[in-house]
């Protein structure tokens, strides 16, 4: 086992895939973006292979490519849906998604990304409101950087403490990834029964 995941860890594609991987992750958010990341840092614990510092450039300059292209796409369609917003529910709606980016939106940038689906509906979502461009890439670049830290850490760690058993290693580190996600659901939860300003 050892030896194929030092094959694997080794190959020259292995970094081109984990930023395909996280830049598709904004456009298809089922892609295993995370799961990816963490199983190569976990080959780098054990295999040296890859570069830690390689694997967090990799991810989160994939994860950047794809968030902006997410933005992209919701600023090129604001006219379009714009024009769509014809019941009031879905423009009351609307102006929410306008009034929570805008008074929260490094917050939301930055932590949406730690919940299903919603690195992607952000970035959409905050081109379709006019959230200034400037400030969603930099927030957008703050985040992909701690999500690719923590993702390859969580590998790497999980992959040091169990290197005689890298599989392990994997589902520690998996698990932990889950867990994260599920208290930044529990937190998503609280906030909504919060009433907005």
């Amino acid at each position: 086992m050892a030896h194929y995941l030092h094959a694997l860890a080794a190959g020259p594609w292995v970094l081109a895939v984990v930023f395909v991987v996280a830049g598709l992750d904004a456009l298809v958010p089922f892609m295993p973006s995370e799961t990816t990341v963490v199983a190569c840092g976990v080959a780098a614990a054990s295999t040296g292979r890859p570069h830690l510092g390689l694997l967090i450039a990799a991810a989160a300059a994939g994860a950047y490519a794809g968030d902006a292209a997410s933005f992209r796409i919701g600023r090129r369609s604001t006219g379009s849906v714009a024009a769509r917003l014809t019941h009031r529910r879905a423009r009351s709606v609307h102006d929410w998604v306008h009034r929570l980016l805008h008074d929260r939106g490094g917050l939301v940038v930055v932590f949406a990304r730690y919940l299903p689906g919603g690195r992607s509906t952000t970035a959409v979502a905050a081109g379709l409101v006019g959230y200034p461009s400037p400030r969603f890439h930099w927030y957008t670049a703050l985040g992909v950087i701690l999500w690719a830290i923590q993702a390859a850490l969580l590998g790497y760690l999980g992959g040091a403490l169990f290197a005689d058993r890298p599989l392990l290693g994997l589902v520690l580190a998996a698990g932990v990834a889950l867990a994260v996600t599920g208290v930044a659901v529990g937190i998503r939860s609280v906030a909504q029964r919060v009433p907005a300003p």
